[in-house]
């Protein structure tokens, strides 16, 4: 009984750890995006376009959907062109419009 009760408390502890890790990751992403806004905003196109992309890659679906915009706009918009694999094209057209509630929650 005793060494169930370790183990109990034991998994508590881990379980924790994994949540106040996912905190601070999503915490850290949000930052990530923001400092990317910023350069976007200061018409720093060519840095906010490379940290987007980063985001885009790792799952941002507010952040593809932007970095997809660039693509698309950059000639006209942002003085000059944006690159993106065919794969980043689409995995973040996926992204961008699979899911609308992580767009409404960065809009936030």
């Amino acid at each position: 009984m005793f060494t169930l009760r370790k183990i109990a408390v034991g998994m508590c502890i881990a379980s924790f750890a994994t949540l106040t890790a996912t905190s601070a990751t999503a915490a850290t992403i949000d930052d990530d995006f923001d400092a990317a806004m910023q350069q976007y905003d200061d018409c720093h196109y060519s840095i906010a376009y490379n940290r987007l992309a980063v985001l885009a890659d790792g799952g941002h679906a507010e952040a593809a959907r932007i970095a997809l915009l660039m693509v698309r706009y950059g000639p006209q918009l942002y003085g000059g062109q944006r690159s993106a694999s065919p794969y980043q094209i689409e995995n973040w057209t996926r992204l961008a419009s699979s899911k609308p509630a992580n767009v409404a929650a960065a809009a936030n």
